[in-house]
């Protein structure tokens, strides 16, 4: 990932640094700011404040919470068609805060429909594998009516269990004989692991292999691989350096 110092504005390409470890890498330096995850005709927005997503957006209509609650049977056919044409009347409400006050849906369902929309939002970005990314520093969602506040290395773990086919990602780590250790003095500051996050954890402790750790994990072979990118992304575990600083990477 590059750096425009001018604007202060980071680029990359994520079928060369992907999500996970751009977010990493943005909370470290705890920036507010948007990450900007492009491909092809879809835009889809990341908006981090004090270390945390506070929301998300798509182009993809099918993303809109208008169309979510439609399809959810949360709203009817009518109050969707009412709800857009005063979205186009007022310019500035949100479709959300305009059928609360049509009273299709009280202001506790729309919390909770937008942090759901904003979650399946960010872990769709998992999924994809290529496409353009930037960050721009900055407090653009500052006034958003909703704000969330779901810590980003949480959703770091999170979004790469969701992620279908995570064998590009576990390349990243090295090959089948690749040695991983534990970060000395690792930060689990704003995470939690599950039961068996914390096994897969406690089974790196350099001497076993890639290969052994996705294969004699706490679960199936394809989660075990996925948990072990995500604390790899979240730099709680490394590829084992000898001394003299040269790591172990053995081809098989």
């Amino acid at each position: 990932m590059s750096a425009n110092s001018a604007k202060s504005l980071f680029k990359g390409d994520l079928s060369q640094t992907p999500l996970p470890e751009v977010l990493v890498t943005i909370h470290r330096y705890k920036v507010p700011g948007v990450v900007e995850c492009v491909r092809g005709d879809e835009t889809r927005q990341i908006f981090i404040d004090e270390g945390n997503i506070i929301f998300a957006t798509s182009t993809n209509i099918d993303d809109s919470l208008g169309v979510r609650l439609l399809k959810q049977g949360l709203i009817t056919n009518a109050q969707f068609d009412e709800s857009v044409t005063r979205l186009k009347e007022s310019g500035a409400k949100r479709q959300g805060v305009i059928l609360v006050e049509m009273r299709a849906i009280e202001p506790k369902q729309l919390f909770v429909s937008v942090k759901e929309q904003v979650q399946d939002i960010v872990w769709s970005v998992f999924e994809w594998a290529e496409g353009s990314v930037s960050f721009q520093p900055g407090r653009e969602r500052a006034q958003e009516f909703i704000k969330l506040n779901i810590p980003t290395r949480q959703a770091v773990i999170q979004g790469v269990r969701r992620i279908a086919d995570a064998r590009t990602l576990v390349n990243r780590m090295g090959k089948k004989a690749t040695i991983l250790a534990p970060v000395p003095a690792a930060d689990f500051s704003n995470l939690t692991l599950t039961p068996e996050e914390q096994v897969q954890y406690e089974l790196v402790d350099g001497t076993k292999a890639l290969y052994e750790l996705i294969q004699y994990g706490p679960l199936a072979p394809a989660e075990n691989a996925k948990i072990l990118y995500a604390l790899y992304a979240l730099k709680l575990i490394q590829v084992k350096e000898l001394a003299g600083g040269v790591k172990v990477k053995v081809r098989v």
